[in-house]
């Protein structure tokens, strides 16, 4: 079936389309009888196609596998570049939370020491005495220490017969005297 889609109407100007049918004698005088024809020309065609399909074939699979390995080599270079990096992230984590967990620690072991320590709060300790049946102290059973203002060291001492070296007797005797001077009985 022939299809013209140029012919126009004469005197209109509009176009329209030609089908022209073949009839049954056309179509068998216009068959190409090339199927029939068993010449060694065709068959020599027919293999040289196969071989080029079967060319274009391997060459085809052997760029899909290339491609295929280039993928996985690239996937495993990238791999080996994240994998320590990852590793060391973690681990940095790691360190971090370990470094929180040791301040909540020292801070828990802080208090602790405060509550083992005890009360500092004279007010509390006295309100404690009082209920255990003690009595606040006199103006007699009151005994303060004087403590130095600079600390010294001494690697030698010499002591006496009695075992008491001269500095700690004469701080022992001016001890005594600020003592009686300041509460006279």
């Amino acid at each position: 079936m022939a299809i013209n889609d140029n012919a126009v109407l004469k005197g209109t100007g509009t176009y329209y389309t030609v089908v022209e049918d073949p009839t049954a004698q056309d179509a068998v005088l216009n068959l190409s009888d090339h199927h029939f024809d068993t010449s060694d020309d065709s068959d020599l065609e027919f293999e040289m196609a196969k071989k080029r399909i079967r060319k274009n074939t391997r060459h085809i699979f052997f760029e899909t596998v290339v491609c295929i390995g280039l993928i996985i080599l690239v996937g495993c270079f990238v791999w080996l570049l994240i994998f320590p990096q990852m590793e060391l992230s973690e681990m940095a984590r790691d360190n971090s939370d370990l470094k929180d967990e040791i301040s909540t620690l020292r801070k828990d072991i802080l208090d602790s020491e405060e509550d083992i320590n005890g009360i500092t709060d004279m007010d509390t300790i006295r309100a404690q005495a009082l209920a255990l049946g003690m009595q606040d102290p006199n103006a007699n059973q009151v005994v303060t220490i004087p403590m130095p203002k600079d600390d010294n060291l001494t690697t030698v001492m010499t002591y006496d017969e009695y075992g008491v070296s001269e500095e700690a007797y004469n701080h022992a005797i001016t001890n005594l005297e600020d003592y009686y001077i300041g509460n006279p009985s």
